[in-house]
């Protein structure tokens, strides 16, 4: 009997909840795993206010596995503080709550970018967020008009449901090719607090939590 590893995650909305409830079936559900998953989810914008919500084990010798899921909305200057807020946050975990080992998992502009890197290797950039309701109609078969129209459980999980193991094993292969293509072009990495992350859209770090939480499984 396969016993079980658990991340813990803040998330900022329900289809981030909803596609970690669907990809801990799918690890779950397949042979070639060595361990069953637990995802621990919360939504919750602050990783600081996240954290003591989990109860560490007093016997615990390993950092606890968490992961923050947000999105780099757009330069402006008020969604620029909030992405900045959350590293000082992370960097203070960092620091100063070391029992935990919390990553960011984000995406610019928007977690929709993720999710057409299940289907294609998206390395194009867009205007604004509203712009992959296309590039989603074209990949999962969806007729949305506006990027809000997938926030509708029973829409979303008809969508999730068109998502497999090997998609996401290939969404996190498709995923590293971005930061490759943004050097190639001239764009370079923003820095902050020992962060990296791109000012220019695409680009995404999603991937890595993911790509973590499949290797320690062993279905990657």
């Amino acid at each position: 009997m396969r016993t079980n590893k658990t991340f813990y995650f803040s998330v900022e909305g329900e289809n981030e909840k909803w596609y970690l409830d669907h990809l801990k079936k799918l690890i779950n559900n397949c042979e070639e795993a060595t361990f069953n998953v637990q995802f621990v989810i919360k939504k919750d914008k602050s990783p600081l206010r996240r954290i003591k919500a989990i109860n560490v084990p007093i016997y615990s010798k390993q950092k606890i596995p968490a992961f923050h899921i947000v999105d780099y909305e757009s330069n402006d200057k008020e969604h620029v503080k909030q992405f900045m807020n959350i590293l000082d946050e992370l960097k203070e975990i960092k620091t100063k709550h070391k029992s935990y080992n919390y990553k960011l998992g984000y995406s610019n502009f928007a977690f929709e970018i993720w999710l057409i890197m299940h289907k294609d290797r998206c390395l194009a950039s867009v205007q604004d967020r509203s712009k992959y309701v296309y590039k989603i109609n074209e990949l999962y078969g969806t007729n949305f008009t506006y990027l809000k129209d997938n926030k509708d459980e029973t829409t979303f999980k008809k969508l999730l449901n068109k998502i497999s193991l090997e998609d996401v094993k290939n969404a996190v292969a498709n995923s590293r090719c971005i930061r490759t293509y943004q050097d190639e072009i001239g764009n370079r990495p923003l820095e902050y607090k020992g962060f990296t992350y791109y000012g220019q859209n695409p680009d995404l770090t999603i991937n890595e939590c993911i790509e973590i939480i499949l290797k320690e499984c062993g279905v990657m």
